[in-house]
């Protein structure tokens, strides 16, 4: 009997959507908008922590993260600035990202924009492809 061998890829991220957010608001006011327009209950995770190739210097991004059990959805709160810089460079105009992990229909993810953006501290809404942000940053589903 022939020998099956059998190989196991993992690519150390799992799929998932992204929104974009613009507001004006601080990080903890967007979390609180989610969690009333979302039904959500954001709570503040560990920053995420990034390093810019010019001067080395370490810049820390606030995370707000919300676990939807009746969905099986994690979502992750980004900031996209800092004092010192941004996450994302060619995306000054957004505020913050909206990890969504998790089956999610474009249906759904349009049901949330709905609702994020109906918010008066909200500015703008964007669907984002995540092959799209040159730099590599990943907040893993937990």
């Amino acid at each position: 009997m022939k020998k099956r061998v059998h190989k196991l890829v993992l690519t150390g991220s799992k799929p998932y959507k992204l929104l974009g957010i613009s507001s004006h608001e601080n990080d903890y006011r967007i979390s609180w908008v989610l969690n009333r327009k979302l039904g959500q209950k954001f709570t503040r995770a560990d920053n995420l922590k990034s390093r810019p190739v010019k001067n080395g210097e370490i810049l820390e991004f606030s995370v707000f993260r919300s676990y939807d059990e009746d969905r099986l959805l994690q979502m992750n709160l980004v900031s996209n600035r800092c004092p010192d810089g941004f996450l994302v460079r060619e995306m000054k105009n957004i505020d913050f990202f909206l990890q969504v992990f998790g089956e999610i229909s474009m249906e759904q993810l349009d049901r949330f924009s709905s609702k994020i953006r109906s918010d008066e501290l909200i500015s703008a809404v964007f669907l984002i492809a995540p092959e799209r942000i040159k730099k590599t940053w990943y907040l893993p589903a937990e």
